[in-house]
């Protein structure tokens, strides 16, 4: 599994349970170790569904042995337990067993809602007062499930102090060690007894342990949701070996949603082999392979140190460079200006010549300056901040390509016109992002003429500044916001460990001599000896992939499709998963020669998967970018609500409780009107202070938004 942190083979591991989802993919694996005083659990999971990281699940966690009920067709009768072990021993039957991870007070944090429906739930407690308090909660969960199976306790008889279903199993087989699988030979046998003492112990669950009836909720409607909808687990196989390798365990090392690499890395790809390379999805229709990359995430998120390690080697190449034409520019630099010398004394001389030595010397003088030598400029691969008005000279510099990679949001301001006196600056990004012909003829600069410019860009704003785009319209319209292959992941601030381990030397190697094969990767030339991309080609499989791909997103493009209200974005992914599958060939082949080989239906198949998870991230940045300020208040309300489990509270509360986000009381007032119009709360009766003065407005809170809070 990818993103495993090393700690897992750290110590003696006595045994390990995998969790595993529905469909058998691993969402965690938890490990019994030998420490030095005594045994230690240790949890590892996917942090909101991303790289594994040591720690229990994010809450609710998931049940041990959701791939046993998968596989249930009859959902007749589930056995829960406490314990993987106990669990994992039942499962070697061929039984239907659960449990939660987290011990005896994990019960509360738990997914239950996997048992709905199910006839019969057999309790198993251990044979102690946890074990007792760990069945009562979980009978409390159950109750609360839309179809709650009927619950049957099941004491099992003989179990010694604190003893659970793995003694009893020992019990009748002494041989088996308690975490191996039951041996076949004894496995008809302890099925037969197990049911037997289930059929002879199973009781009612004790009265105490019955939830009363929720009182009815009047006339209640159900609440309309405010979020928007969760986002998928970022694919952890998408990148090529190496460099899966390393965007996972980058973000295992920052404690990153891997996001945040995978977007970087990609970028870094997008630079390094922009302008060489271009793919040939069909006749007449090319698409260059540099990216506009945005991954958002709040301040302290460790942006910059991502940042750095994704785009070392490229600052190492040009370090290289540099070194390797110090000796030349220098040479460059002395003949240069020996001859500038020497034309200032020639044009003093000839300043008081006359008639043929004057035209003599004029025409030497003009000679020598034309022939002047060049100072040769080491080549740059990316910049962090640079002005539209250099930026294509820098380019045109630079074998018409260049890239901009940052953590921060200062392109968007720029491109809006810092520089500018607030008019928008967009056209060299736009003709960049697209590879065509630029031409910049600006009377306080050379002239500039660029065939295929190209320019990638990856930048990790925070979400509050992609909210501010909508106020410049002309980004929207003119399809800069379009470009961008955004991510708006969920912040682990706080979730953090503060331990992890540094990405090894021998990975960090590998991937920083692909990069550097990539950018020492030379383009091709065309019938005048000019520099010009290699063409890929697609496979039938990869084109077939691609083509059924494109048909999707437009069907989705029009009324009432998954992109209506982002079609500008939705009518560009298709040609993006074109330049994301080139990137992932290139990368995988440049050792051999990317142009010599076809792009593969493995490699189309993998950019399609991350533009899944793109589009979903796609659709929430586009909500927050119209996002209504009274729709974002109501959700930072509606989570008060439900940490404090108010059933009611008055106006004055909820602001003296937001005062910091809603300076003035009109702010709040919008905020409610959406919790009300939502069915979240309803008006009450106006309150006054106990002595008087002004009443402040009353609300009750809908029953349904503190269950299970």
């Amino acid at each position: 599994m990818h993103g495993i942190p090393e700690r897992f083979n750290e110590k003696p591991l006595l045994h390990a349970w995998t969790y595993r989802a529905a469909d058998g993919a691993p969402l965690g694996i938890v490990g019994r170790y030998q420490g030095a005083n005594g045994k230690e659990v240790v949890p590892f999971f996917r942090m909101n569904g991303h790289g594994f990281t040591a720690g229990a699940a994010p809450d609710p966690r998931p049940l041990f042995g959701l791939e046993y009920l998968a596989k249930d067709a009859d959902r007749r009768a589930v056995v829960i337990v406490e314990g993987e072990k106990c669990a994992a021993g039942l499962q070697s039957l061929g039984l239907c067993a659960v449990t939660s991870q987290g011990g005896s007070k994990a019960a509360s944090k738990t997914d239950w809602g996997t048992l709905s429906g199910y006839g019969k739930a057999y309790l198993l407690p251990d044979n102690d007062e946890p074990g007792e308090a760990y069945m009562r909660d979980v009978c409390a969960a159950l109750q609360a499930l839309e179809a709650p199976p009927a619950l049957s306790v099941v004491r099992l008889p003989e179990l010694p102090p604190a003893g659970d279903v793995v003694d009893w199993l020992q019990s009748l087989c002494p041989d088996w060690n308690g975490v191996d699988p039951i041996p076949d030979s004894e496995r008809e046998r302890l099925y037969r007894a197990f049911r037997e003492v289930i059929k002879a112990h199973a009781e009612p669950v004790p009265a105490e342990w019955i939830m009363p009836e929720e009182p009815a909720a009047d006339d209640w409607q159900a609440p309309i949701p405010l979020e928007a909808a969760a986002l998928p687990v970022w694919p952890d196989d998408v990148f090529p070996d190496v460099f899966q390798d390393y965007v996972s365990g980058l973000a295992e090392a920052t404690e990153t949603p891997p996001e945040l690499p995978a977007l970087m890395v990609l970028a870094v790809m997008g630079a390094a082999a922009q302008g060489k390379y271009q793919v040939n999805v069909k006749p007449g229709y090319f698409e260059p392979v540099n990216v506009w990359t945005c991954p958002a995430l709040v301040p302290g998120s460790r942006k910059t140190a991502v940042k750095n390690a994704a785009t070392a080697p490229l600052t190492d190449w040009e370090r290289k460079q540099r070194t390797a034409m110090e000796a030349e520019i220098k040479q460059a630099e002395s003949d240069h200006k020996t001859i500038t010398e020497r034309i200032a004394t020639l044009r003093k001389v000839a300043a008081k010549a006359k008639g043929p030595e004057f035209d003599q010397m004029k025409a030497d003088i003009a000679d020598m300056e034309a022939n002047l030598p060049e100072i040769p400029k080491p080549p740059k691969a990316w910049a962090d901040d640079i002005t539209p008005e250099n930026l294509g000279t820098v380019m045109a510099d630079n074998g018409e390509r260049m890239a901009i990679l940052s953590d921060e949001a200062g392109l968007f301001e720029m491109m809006g016109g810092r520089y500018s006196g607030g008019i928008p600056n967009i056209d060299i990004y736009l003709q960049g992002h697209a590879g065509t012909a630029v031409k910049v003829d600006r009377g306080s600069r050379p002239p500039v003429f660029m065939r295929n410019a190209t320019l990638t860009i990856g930048i990790s704003p925070q979400p509050d500044v992609l909210r501010g785009l909508t106020e410049k319209p002309s980004f929207r319209a003119r399809g800069l916001l379009a470009r961008f292959l955004y991510a708006l992941p969920a912040s682990n601030l706080g979730r953090r460990t503060g331990n992890t381990r540094p990405l090894s030397e021998d990975l960090r190697l590998r991937y920083a001599g692909r990069i550097e094969a990539i950018l020492n990767a030379q383009p091709a030339t065309d019938q005048d000896g000019e520099p010009c991309p290699h063409t890929l080609k697609l496979s039938r499989g990869a084109f077939e992939a691609w083509q059924a791909f494109w048909c999707r997103v437009e069907a989705g493009l029009g009324p009432g499709g998954m992109y209506e209200h982002c079609f500008d974005w939705g009518g560009k992914l298709p040609g993006a998963v074109v330049r994301i599958a080139g990137l992932f060939h290139i990368a995988r082949h440049i050792f051999r020669g990317p142009e010599s080989i076809e792009i593969s239906g493995e490699d189309m198949s993998a950019a399609l998967r991350m533009a899944e998870a793109l589009s979903a991230h796609a659709l929430a940045v586009f909500d927050l970018m119209g996002a209504d300020p009274a729709l974002d208040g109501a959700r930072v309300a509606l989570g008060w609500l439900r940490r404090e489990r108010l059933e009611t509270f008055t106006f004055r509360d909820c602001h003296y409780a937001h005062k910091s986000r809603f300076r003035r009381a009109d702010e709040l007032g919008p905020v409610l009107d959406v919790l009300t119009e939502r069915h979240y709360i309803r008006p009450l009766a106006m309150q006054g202070k106990p002595q008087g003065g002004r009443p402040s407005k009353a609300y009750e809170v809908n029953p349904s938004v503190t269950m299970g809070a």
